[in-house]
């Protein structure tokens, strides 16, 4: 039986804290149980949660040694704070965090010169703390093998299912859906489906206002000249104002913008992709599906097949 062994450190998340055991519990072959999985603070005490309770688990470190796989949950200080649990001893087991249970990873050196992701609005402090990550920040999870990092909440149970179909096959993962009612696992190649904030405009000519301006015009077939024409600037002075306030360029920005508006038609009625193309400021479908698969990673039917909130 494979031993699963997840740590509860201070301030821990207990969504991410109770998804091994609800999952890899749920993993059976022929009516036998595939996967123990213990619960443990440092020091065996109870470990405040970032919630308004505790959790008292039943084991202390001593149950690290014999963890086939060690989980970090995210927990508080995890974005600050080094590797308390001093994951570095044991490079020898499979390592996985959920979240930002990645900065106790990298903090081990365990990520040095690996592939890893955690939540989107950690990727700039992770990045900044660990350079020598090669940080994937859009994608759900990334397994190199020996250490698995998934980004937040939901993602944690993708991840899961993904080690139990890795260790056991499909059909097993598709038990354990079946069990537990959750819909199949998305790939890791897929992005986090990050919703960009509005902006709110403020001086005439700044990025904010172009940005503003650029939403409430977002169907329309824009030009930088056009749009600089608007501002009374040349394309130059726009492009370079753009880049210096926001770190892109217009025409990058503007297509994500695109594509956000197509995600809220695909997510809110039951318009024809060519129909949400044409609404989003796409020239054709195709274009459309082409911007959709470079950000998010997936077609258009299939992000509104996952989702759809129209009737």
């Amino acid at each position: 039986m494979h031993r699963v062994v997840v740590v509860a450190l201070p301030g821990v998340y207990p969504y991410e804290l109770g998804v091994p055991a609800r999952f890899f519990r749920a993993a059976f072959r022929d009516g036998t149980p595939l996967y123990s999985v213990t619960t443990c603070s440092l020091d065996g005490e109870p470990v405040p949660t970032d919630a308004d309770f505790s959790v008292t688990p039943m084991s202390d470190r001593r149950a690290l040694d014999i963890a086939d796989t060690i989980i970090v949950p995210p927990w508080s200080g995890a974005e600050t704070s080094g590797d308390p649990i001093g994951l570095h001893a044991y490079a020898d087991r499979r390592i996985v965090s959920y979240c930002t249970g990645a900065f106790t990873v990298a903090a081990s050196g365990l990520l040095d010169g690996r592939e890893a992701t955690t939540h989107w609005c950690a990727s700039d402090a992770f990045e900044r703390r660990f350079p020598r990550v090669r940080l994937r920040p859009d994608e759900l999870f990334v397994d190199t093998g020996s250490v698995l990092t998934a980004a937040g909440a939901s993602a944690a149970v993708d991840a899961t299912m993904h080690l139990i179909a890795h260790d056991h096959g499909t059909a097993v993962a598709a038990g354990v859906s079946r069990i537990t009612l959750a819909a199949p696992h998305r790939g890791g190649g897929q992005r986090q489906f990050v919703a960009r904030p509005a902006v709110a405009s403020s001086a005439p000519g700044s990025a904010s206002d172009i940005q503003s301006w650029l939403l409430a015009h977002v169907d329309e077939p824009l030009s930088l000249a056009s749009v600089a024409e608007r501002f009374g600037m040349s394309v130059r002075t726009l492009t370079r104002r753009f880049r210096a306030e926001t770190g892109r360029t217009v025409g990058d920005w503007f297509a994500d913008a695109r594509v956000d508006r197509a995600r809220e038609l695909l997510e809110t009625t039951d318009l024809l992709v060519d129909d949400v193309a044409a609404r989003a400021g796409f020239a054709t479908a195709a274009a459309l599906r082409k911007h959709f698969r470079e950000r998010l990673g997936i077609a258009p039917q299939q992000y509104r097949s996952r989702f759809t909130r129209a009737a």
